[in-house]
């Protein structure tokens, strides 16, 4: 089941904020979690890649599948998105590993 509904503006910055503060991957994540009142498996597993992130010494170059075994294509996008928009601090992406897998790199 698909559920859908509109923001403003100024609702749309207020659920941003509210994203960055919690670490969620994305606003319909953030919402789904607020309504059943609980984190998803995503959230959980989004902050466990973000943590073992932490840790990666600076320069370190790195895919997904490294720290995370068979990461499920939705946390890959939403990964390279919020690594486009600046929301994943101190990491940017380089290209794409053998494979055709999104590369990053520690800065």
């Amino acid at each position: 089941m698909r559920i859908q509904f509109t923001v403003n503006d100024e609702e749309l910055k207020i659920l941003t904020k509210k994203v960055i503060e919690g670490n969620y991957p994305s606003i319909s994540e953030y919402c789904k979690c607020s309504s059943l009142q609980e984190n998803t498996s995503y959230v959980d597993l989004y902050n466990t890649l973000l943590n073992k992130i932490s840790f990666l010494s600076k320069d370190k170059e790195f895919v997904l599948r490294e720290l995370i075994a068979t990461p499920p294509a939705l946390i890959g996008r939403w990964f390279y998105e919020n690594v486009n928009k600046g929301l994943v601090k101190n990491v940017e992406h380089i290209g794409k590993a053998e494979g055709g897998v999104e590369k990053y790199k520690k800065i």
